[in-house]
């Protein structure tokens, strides 16, 4: 029999998805959405055909640091040179080194508390040293940390700049800029300088001092300039003479930097309290060195503080304040910072989270009042007209984070998507993730899996991989980095458990948005799928919730491949394709479609219906 019959039939109009690469949409009415754009994605993810699947799982990685509650914030990172490998977090306060078998390392346990060494008299004075091996910080307090120059270096907002070698951490100490002689004395034929001891465990600087005219003329730092100082130590210089006085000028690393980058082979970093809005710079290739006059104030009289700081091409800084964007310029050939340019790119716009601002490609994506935005547009739009963020095709799910603790959300640039960890709700720490393609240009919708810090980890016995540190302490991976040929059921779940996954069509309106239609059937084409246990929803405009038309179906394509034990049941490996009849169905005027499982991994192809549209209504009372 024909499938169509001018005698018999009415015409049957078609509509349907046959790829999804616009990705959610749900910010705009659901029958006004495009044809490869749907209303909702949770937990699912697209391929580049346009082809959208159950997302990869989060599988545990590292117990060792472990937490109770979820109080504590700490930091996550990822720390690589010839020697060593490490994924390094802060957890309850206490730093813990991770390999790549997701053991602790050196001892299984965190890394000692910060403490006071000893007091060693000598002749020049009394100074007090820590240990050489130690951290300890508030659980509460953010940690951030950057690795410069084959060493890690971290920072809480609160304490001293701190550095981890592979094996230990302690203070980074400062060093010994120069000498100033302040009394040049007199009865000298000859003299020597000596200065005391640094109190962080490192080398005692060398001086030489001059004399001409019965006088100390000059104390200059040789070849050995030291290091390991917290404050500036005594000069005694000593001879034949009296009355000679010189002062040490020092280069210590400022206490209480918060946020911390690299640029131009200098550590840059932003102080906290009184100096929230000053932008320090170290000595090129040396974090002992911070010149007080490398420094400058970022939009000082504006009333808001630096929230956030990316560096950019040649050698820029952007940096981000909650409503206002500026450009530090930095030359190669600074002396200081009255060198550096600094500049307003945008008075209205800024980033409300530190650690979302971060570079994607060539652009910066930022998380902002109203939304995900990108540096480059926010640069086109200021002062002519201000354009609507990337994130505006989902407001709706922009406005269900919570306001209060936005500024704990956390992004990382992965497998080409922009993944935005955020507070949803009530909640006061991330629990779900927003993600953007940026091959497609599109939302992947919304993950719900919640990860407080995130980092790429490229251990040479795992190649790369993207690490997700949980509220309690506990680091999982991303199973993403598997290619879909090699994945196997368990490779989506979180922590060992199954999540529900689903996509919400566009509302189908069969090429007529006001006419009524009378249901015939859908189709629903399946790829590779897991999942035995799949649901099917329909929501006609008369519907106020969607309504379960297909349960537990088993759409999966395992392949029963050799060797194989007996006795064992060969299975489909073709794409599955489910119908269901609607005509038992009420009249309705768009019609949308739900495909969801809870316990497991699925993958749709396209979407397809076909219904008779009404096109003549009978006269009635509304």
């Amino acid at each position: 029999m024909p499938y169509y019959s001018d005698n018999l039939d009415d015409v049957l109009a078609f509509d349907g998805i046959r790829q999804f690469s616009g990705g959610q949409a749900s910010g705009i009415q659901s029958d006004n959405l495009a044809e490869n754009q749907v209303q909702e994605l949770k937990n699912m993810t697209l391929s580049p055909q346009g082809r959208v699947e159950t997302r990869y799982g989060f599988a545990n990685f590292s117990t060792g640091a472990t937490t109770t509650g979820t109080t504590s914030v700490g930091g996550l990172g990822y720390y690589d040179t010839a020697t060593y490998e490490q994924l390094l977090t802060v957890s309850s306060g206490r730093l813990f080194a991770i390999d790549n078998s997701g053991t602790v390392v050196p001892s299984g346990s965190a890394q000692p508390a910060l403490a006071t060494w000893s007091a060693t008299t000598s002749t020049w004075g009394t100074t007090s040293r820590v240990w050489e091996n130690g951290y300890l910080v508030s659980a509460t307090n953010r940690v951030n940390m950057i690795q410069f120059n084959d060493l890690e270096y971290l920072v809480d907002g609160t304490g001293a700049l701190m550095v981890w070698n592979g094996t230990s951490v302690k203070q980074q100490g400062g060093k010994v800029r120069e000498v100033t002689v302040t009394t040049a004395g007199t009865g000298y034929t000859s003299a020597t300088a000596v200065i005391t001891g640094p109190d962080l465990g490192g080398d005692p600087t060398t001086l030489l001092a001059a004399t001409a005219g019965s006088a100390v003329t000059a104390v200059t730092v040789s070849t050995n300039s030291g290091g390991g100082y917290s404050s500036t130590p005594t000069v005694t210089i000593i001879g034949n003479g009296s009355g000679a006085t010189a002062k040490a000028v020092m280069g210590i690393p400022p206490v209480g930097l918060r946020i911390l980058v690299t640029s131009g082979n200098r550590l840059f970093g932003v102080g906290s309290g009184a100096e929230r809005n000053t932008l320090y710079a170290s000595d090129i290739l040396d974090a002992g060195l911070w010149a007080s006059e490398n420094s400058i104030v970022v939009g000082g009289a504006d009333g808001e503080e630096i929230t956030a700081v990316v560096p950019y091409y040649a050698n820029r800084l952007i940096v981000f304040k909650p409503s206002k964007i500026y450009q530090v310029s930095i030359p190669t050939d600074m002396t200081s910072a009255a060198d550096w340019v600094v500049e307003q790119v945008s008075s209205t716009t800024g980033c409300v989270a530190e650690k979302t601002a971060i570079q994607v490609n060539s652009d910066v994506f930022f998380l902002a009042t109203d939304g995900i935005r990108s540096l480059s547009r926010s640069v086109a739009d200021d002062f002519t007209s201000v354009g609507l963020p990337l994130s505006e095709i989902i407001k709706d799910v922009i406005l269900t984070i919570n306001p209060i603790n936005i500024g704990k959300s956390y992004a990382i640039f992965n497998d080409n998507r922009y993944i935005l960890s955020v507070p949803i709700g009530s909640s006061e720490i991330c629990n779900s993730m927003i993600v953007y393609n940026t091959i497609l240009q599109c939302f992947e919708g919304v993950w719900s899996f919640g990860a407080i810090q995130l980092a790429q980890t490229n251990f040479g016995a795992l190649g790369r991989r993207l690490a997700a540190k949980s509220s309690n302490g506990l680091i999982t991976n991303y199973n993403g980095y598997k290619t879909l040929n090699s994945t196997v059921a368990n490779d989506y779940k979180d922590s060992g458990s199954y999540y529900e996954s689903y996509v919400s069509t566009r509302a189908f309106i069969f090429g007529d948005p006001f006419a009524s239609k009378y249901g015939s059937h859908f189709e629903v084409s399946f790829d590779k799928t897991f999942s035995e246990d799949v649901d099917v929803y329909i929501q006609r405009d008369t519907d106020s919730s969607f309504v379960s038309v297909l349960a537990n179906l088993d759409p999966s394509t395992d392949e029963l491949l050799l060797p194989f034990v007996l006795p064992a049941v060969l299975t489909a490996s073709a794409k599955n394709r489910v119908a269901n009849d609607l005509r038992g169905y009420e009249k309705w005027r768009n019609l949308a479609i739900k495909v969801a499982s809870s316990t497991g991994q699925f993958a749709l192809r396209q979407i397809i219906a076909a219904a008779n549209p009404d096109t003549i209504e009978v006269q009635k009372s509304i």
